[in-house]
This record gives structure tokens, sequence and C-alpha cells, in this order.
């Protein structure tokens, strides 16, 4: 009798050798997309060329490795969306805000990704008393003017009259550069402005040098560890003003949970000129993902904010402090997170963010940052 099947290799009864199973090579590789079909492509579009047995399991793993990445990020987005189901929406929002996709796939259109969205500060109404006035009103058609004919004055009339110069008006006073980050005198809470840009949103990003107890907002950010310590000067600060009540809300998060890297948590403010404190595990420098770590420690400060519907957010120098990132690097990673956040989520609560920074170095590190931000990103 024969056998009816087996390994590779086992003898038959007539003395042949039976088949085995195969094996793909997807799965020797361990990769999910197929790597047959791979070196099948490879040979039909660059036939002239030698190709190796290693080519196309490293095509199909990088190919893997892109797609498992973009789906990650278009599931954020749905997920900050309020939506079960991913579409070419997601997937252009998610390519649009990771700078290494963008730059691979920029000649890359998305059928029905839409685009991104970006309203130049020209084109949006300015509101001045209770009424927006426009610049063009269709609809309505106003009677033209009758010219009246002036009287001409007498030689008499002249002589009296006395010559008036008209004032020259610089051209750059008449346009000056939008969204620019300059000081123009105002003042929060006592405090003058330093630098100021505004959003294609409409949201505010204000750099003011004071104590962060002293900044009056819908929340104050707290950078901390994972047992929440308000060792560092910004938590004995708030702990000073806040007194007891707000130590005992401390505590009891600290009870509840810890802070994992990068995450956030919320509380309750009492003494302070604010609502909420929310308390981030800020990352150190050092690292592979010190400054990924430092994006996500700000979008969860930011979804967290608009989970209670906060119009107002204190923002200290995160990371750069006991964490020892490099102020540059820390001001710029946490400029660029918020203008890709507004972008990704489209609907926030948030309009006016503020830098609040106690040494001059940080102001002019965040101020230069400020300048350079590109507000359509």
């Amino acid at each position: 009798m024969s056998a009816k099947g087996g390994a590779r290799g086992v003898h038959s009864g007539r003395g042949g050798k039976t088949r085995g199973k195969s094996t793909s090579r997807s799965a020797k590789a361990g990769v999910l997309f197929p790597v047959g079909r791979m070196d099948r492509y490879l040979r039909m579009s660059t036939h002239h060329y030698r190709i190796g047995s290693g080519a196309p399991v490293y095509l199909a793993a990088v190919i893997e490795y892109l797609t498992a990445e973009i789906l990650e990020l278009a599931g954020n987005a749905a997920r900050d969306n309020k939506k079960a189901r991913v579409t070419p929406r997601h997937i252009l929002l998610a390519v649009a805000n990771d700078e290494e996709l963008h730059h691979l796939l920029k000649n890359v259109t998305i059928a029905s990704g839409g685009v991104l969205p970006q309203i130049h500060p020209e084109l949006l109404m300015k509101k001045r008393g209770s009424k927006a006035k426009s610049v063009f009103d269709f609809g309505q058609k106003t009677p033209a003017a009758v010219p009246v004919p002036k009287k001409p004055k007498t030689p008499a009339e002249k002589k009296q009259l006395p010559a008036v110069k008209k004032p020259v008006v610089k051209k750059a006073a008449l346009t000056p550069k939008p969204n620019a980050a300059v000081s123009k005198g105002k003042t929060i809470s006592g405090k003058s402005i330093l630098g100021e840009k505004k959003l294609f949103l409409g949201q505010k990003l204000t750099v003011v040098k004071a104590d962060l107890t002293e900044i009056t907002a819908d929340a104050l950010v707290h950078p901390t560890n994972s047992t929440y310590a308000m060792a560092g000067e910004v938590g004995s600060a708030l702990e000073k003003v806040g007194g007891r009540a707000f130590v005992e809300e401390v505590a009891k998060l600290r009870a509840a949970q810890s802070l994992d890297i990068s995450g956030a948590a919320i509380c309750p403010a009492h003494n302070l000129p604010a609502k909420y404190v929310i308390h981030v595990n800020s990352p150190s420098w050092g690292g592979a993902n010190a400054v990924s770590n430092l994006e996500k420690c700000i979008k969860n400060c930011l979804a967290l904010a608009d989970e209670k519907n906060i119009t107002s957010i204190a923002i200290p120098s995160v990371s750069s402090g006991r964490a020892g990132f490099p102020k540059q690097i820390a001001a710029e990673t946490i400029l660029r997170t918020i203008s890709h956040y507004f972008v990704s989520v489209m609907a926030s609560s948030l309009k006016q963010i503020y830098f609040v920074l106690f040494d001059q170095e940080s102001v002019e590190v965040y101020v230069t940052e400020l300048n350079r931000l590109e507000p359509d990103q």
C-alpha cells in the first residue's frame, strides 16, 4: 500500500517520494503581503535586471509597514472625528499631518479625500460693533450718487483759507504682514503680550512672560511625572496658590491611576485663576522617541481640553526644564504639533493658547519659532 501523504522526503510504498504541503514565501518571511506577487511584478517591470531572492521580501515588508503606519494614523483621525469607519478623508489628513509621509506622497492625489482647510485672513469678515461688514454686498443696489456742483471760490475766500499739506502715509503701514508674531502693545492679566499669531481657523497663539498662576484661563497645564509630583517650579507655584483643596484633588488623581509617558489627566483648580489644571507626564530628552513622545503629550493635553469644552489654555515650557529638552527643539515641536492638531480635528473648542514663560531666553525662542511657524500647516 502506498502512503496517503506525509512531509517532504517521506517514501511511498512504490519507492517514490510524496510531496508535502508547500509553504509560501510570505509565511517564511513572516509578512502578510504576498512575496510571490511582488516578485512577479518586479520581473515584469524590470525584466533586464537581475533580481535577488531577498528583493521581493524586502519590498513586501516595506509596503506592509507603510500601509500599517497610514492605517494607524487614519484610524486616529477617524477616532478624533468620532467616526467608526476610516474614509479617504481620514487618510488624507493622516498623510498631510505626518511630515515624512507628506514628503513621500506629495505628488499623490487621494480620491474623495478633499483638501486641507485653508482660509486666507483677507477673506474673513471683520466684526465692527454688532454687525459684520463684508467687502462685497451682493443683492443690494444702491442708487448712484449725483455729484453736486461746487461753487467756485472767490479770490478773497482763497486768501483766507490756509494751505494744508496732506500727511504722507507709508505704504507699509497700510498693508501689514498677516499673522505676524509681533508685539502689539496688548496685555493679558496685566502682562504684556510679547508675541502673537493667529492660525487659519481663528485660534490665537500668544507668548507671555509671567508666572503661570497669574494668567486667567480656563485651564492651566502642569508638567509632572507619573506620580503627579509638585516638585518643579510650576508645581510648587500651583501648590502654593491652590492650597490644601488643590493638593487633595491631586492626591485623588494619584490614588486613581498613575500617568504614563505623554499621558494627561485633569482635575478642578481651587484658588487658581482657572477652572481646571491639566497634568501631563512630560517626556525627557534622550532616546529615539523623545520628540514623538512630546508630540503625543501635547496632543493628549489638547484632546483632553476639547473633551471639557475648554476655550483657553495656558501652557508653560513643557519638557525644556528638568526634562532636558533643548528649548528650540521643544518650542518648535510644540508649536508644530498644535498647528497640526487643529487641522486634524477640524472642530475644536480651543480658541486661545497662552505660552507662559518665566525667563527671557525661553521668550525669545518661542517668539522666533512663532515667526517661523506656517499658519497653513
